[in-house]
């Protein structure tokens, strides 16, 4: 079976680790649902847009949903930036 590998920062896997606990589920297969789920709404705009913006652009910071304890946002004690996208939009 082809190996797929990623590389995340401590801040990311923590975050990642939690919410496998909170599923009950391990980090693999959240790994596995969140491509899953990319792939599966890959036709929607908002899916393609969140793809490419998270590519395409050089990491400047750590995503929102990760640890923020090494976050340019925290240790220059500013809050912490927005994406440029919301929350997806009502259907």
């Amino acid at each position: 079976m082809p190996t797929i590998r990623i590389h995340v920062e401590h801040e990311e896997l923590s975050a990642i680790k939690r919410r496998a606990d909170s599923l009950g589920v391990s980090v693999a297969e959240v790994v596995y649902g969140a491509l899953n789920c990319a792939m599966s709404h890959s036709h929607d705009y908002y899916c393609i847009d969140r793809i490419k913006d998270s590519t395409h652009e050089p990491r400047k910071d750590l995503p929102l949903w990760s640890d923020t304890a090494r976050s340019v946002s925290i240790y220059e004690g500013k809050p912490d930036v927005a994406e440029k996208r919301g929350p997806r939009p009502a259907d």
